[in-house]
């Protein structure tokens, strides 16, 4: 058999959860003095690194996490201040999640420990190899956008 049979599949998917259980653990170890969960947290950066992308349909559409999940991240981030909701005044079914100062510190937190998530993984590869990794990751993204 070419290509990718369980020898080549195998490795990608153990570094594939080995990698996620890193970074949720990293996150997990930032974001406990602020009492944020997993969900929390991940709202904050999602909505810290992407720009633009700023309803709890991007986060669960890029992020793949439940509906309810980020319902109840944003209603509790909400509550505590980090987040303020405007409704879209184009289309009102859209509400748009805004970051506040309040949020600020637990923010800076989680995301030194998402930055020293990728010093280590940077730590481990040459630029060249990142720059091969990066286009082959970039290609698969495109074509699973298509099936």
């Amino acid at each position: 058999m070419t290509g990718y049979d369980e020898k080549h599949l195998r490795p990608l998917l153990y570094l594939s959860r080995k990698l996620k259980k890193l970074y949720e653990r990293e996150c997990a170890k930032a974001a406990a003095p602020f009492g944020l969960s997993q969900g929390e947290a991940d709202v904050l950066l999602f909505l810290s690194n992407n720009p633009g992308f700023d309803t709890a349909m991007d986060v669960v559409k890029y992020r793949s996490v439940s509906k309810a999940l980020v319902s109840k991240a944003v209603e509790s981030l909400s509550a505590r201040g980090y987040l303020t909701l405007h409704t879209d005044r184009r289309d009102r079914r859209y509400t748009h999640l805004v970051l506040t100062e309040a949020a600020a510190p637990a923010l800076r937190a989680v995301l030194g420990a998402q930055a020293a998530f990728v010093d280590l993984l940077k730590s481990e590869t040459t630029p060249e190899e990142r720059a091969v990794i990066s286009a082959v990751f970039e290609r698969l993204c495109e074509k699973l956008e298509t099936v």
